[in-house]
């Protein structure tokens, strides 16, 4: 974490016991405590009450038996918050390490349909080598605990120009069918890559003022 960072007042971390039954909790303070532990640990924060020896135990264990076993804690977080911006990352990790052929296909496609409203100037509405595999990459190192606080409102950007370039296709749908294993309101809402883009935007500069709780 950057020197004189100061990340905002949060929901009071669990003691390391509770911290051990981290998933199955239904009681909606619990569970939304659980997130912003969850949430804060996997980017190495601690506190007072959660000292450096716990967070990293919890890192370790993300890393082993992988984020799925809490990213459906996240999923009842709101947007503005940091486990509901991670909860929002972890979908299009997923959908990219499901259909990553599918998701390569609709960038090419949102490319060329920029580029065609770009005209002669040829002027880019996304940033310089923003690509599938690089912004899965930093998606995933984030998803693994080996990055930081200081890195999310990057990650945030980088996810949501993804999701507008994705959104510049033929739609702008994200999950249809609501079978579906990612199909979640999040990913089946209308306009849902353009939506969650904005959300992540918004993320993203809440995370830079260090105002993302």
């Amino acid at each position: 974490m950057a020197e004189g960072y100061s990340h905002p007042r949060r929901p009071a971390m669990l003691d390391p016991q509770a911290a051990d039954a981290i998933v199955g909790d239904t009681d909606p303070a619990l569970a939304s405590e659980i997130a912003h532990t969850s949430a804060w640990a996997l980017l190495g924060v601690g506190d007072e009450e959660f000292d450096a020896a716990t967070v990293e135990r919890l890192r370790a264990s993300i890393d082993k038996e992988g984020i799925d076993g809490i990213a459906h804690i996240w999923s009842r977080s709101p947007s503005f918050t940091l486990p509901g911006a991670l909860w929002r990352i972890f979908l299009l990790s997923e959908w990219v390490r499901r259909d990553r052929d599918l998701v390569n296909e609709r960038f090419t496609q949102g490319v060329d349909a920029l580029l065609r409203q770009a005209g002669p100037n040829r002027h880019t509405q996304w940033p310089e080598g923003l690509s599938v595999e690089a912004v899965d990459a930093h998606c995933r190192a984030l998803l693994h605990g080996q990055l930081t606080d200081d890195d999310l409102d990057g990650i945030c950007r980088q996810a949501a120009a993804l999701m507008r370039v994705l959104a510049a296709g033929e739609n702008a749908h994200w999950i249809e069918d609501p079978a579906d294993p990612l199909a979640h309101p999040v990913t089946t809402r209308a306009q849902a890559l353009v939506r969650t883009a904005d959300e992540l935007e918004d993320a993203a500069l809440r995370a830079a003022a260090g105002t993302l709780d």
